[in-house]
């Protein structure tokens, strides 16, 4: 019997930790500086970034256990394609969780991220492996050039590394036939380009880019990954655009996608 991830359709690896509750008093502090000092979120805001986080931890909590226990069972398993299906939907709930905790998160103000420095060839190739072991396809190519010499960058390894692997996924779940990853760097920054053949962007999402739960974009998502992408590099000082990809047109004629991330070098 197949059954299809309820959740799947949200958007574009491993056990990925949700993000650190905030409390109430830091939700509040984070909203007023985001809407300015005499501002307060209003009560729908309130209960949206407290639905979210309640969902995000009622998703993780369960999840985690069944991991743990599933990795248990794994060794005495007769068939052990069965656990690693299992193994790829759990995760695939472990990244739904990780994705609304993280839109809670911004929903209350902007993010603080808690950095150090890091080389982002090493964050490329971990968050490429995981995406593939997540929303990786036998009939989807992958590749990943990588310079030669370090690219150092002052960011918070966990939003980064998830927003890295959000992207790739999403890539990976609308390509046609093939998925790149390419690691550049000029002028103080790095840029990490990830192209598919896929549908590529409509208009409507090139409108809406870089806002979260927008109806009528299903063919690429509600706008998680590229929103929260969006948000996270801000907070780094980095940035986000779409383009047309410059790979040969998938399988249903389309030119696919590309989405360009930028940091800034140390």
């Amino acid at each position: 019997m197949t059954v299809q991830p309820i959740f799947e359709t949200l958007d574009r690896t491993s056990s990925i930790p949700a993000a650190p509750e905030r409390s109430s008093d830091e939700s509040t502090a984070d909203a007023a500086t985001h809407l300015g000092a005499s501002s307060e979120p209003s009560p729908s805001a309130q209960l949206r970034t407290q639905f979210l986080r309640r969902v995000a931890h009622d998703i993780a909590s369960p999840t985690g256990v069944t991991m743990t226990v599933l990795e248990e069972l794994a060794n005495e398993s007769s068939r052990p394609e069965l656990v690693a299906m299992a193994r790829r939907g759990l995760r695939r709930l472990l990244r739904l969780s990780e994705q609304l905790a993280l839109a809670a998160d911004l929903d209350a103000g902007p993010l603080s991220p808690d950095t150090t420095l890091e080389d982002v060839r090493g964050l490329v190739k971990d968050a490429q492996t995981q995406a593939i072991a997540i929303d990786g396809r036998r009939d989807i190519v992958t590749s990943c050039e990588l310079p030669d010499e370090k690219l150092v960058a002052d960011v918070d390894r966990r939003l980064v590394s998830s927003m890295l692997r959000e992207v790739i996924g999403n890539a990976l779940r609308l390509a046609s036939s093939r998925v790149t990853v390419d690691v550049s760097h000029a002028d103080g920054k790095v840029t990490v380009r990830v192209q598919d053949d896929g549908p590529g962007f409509s208009n409507e999402v090139l409108a809406t880019l870089g806002q979260r739960f927008t109806p009528g974009s299903t063919s690429r998502g509600l706008g998680l990954s590229l929103s929260m992408a969006k948000d996270v590099l801000a907070a780094h000082n980095g940035t986000l655009s779409v383009d047309a990809s410059t790979l040969p047109p998938g399988r249903r004629g389309n030119r696919g996608a590309a989405v360009l991330m930028t940091l800034p070098l140390v």
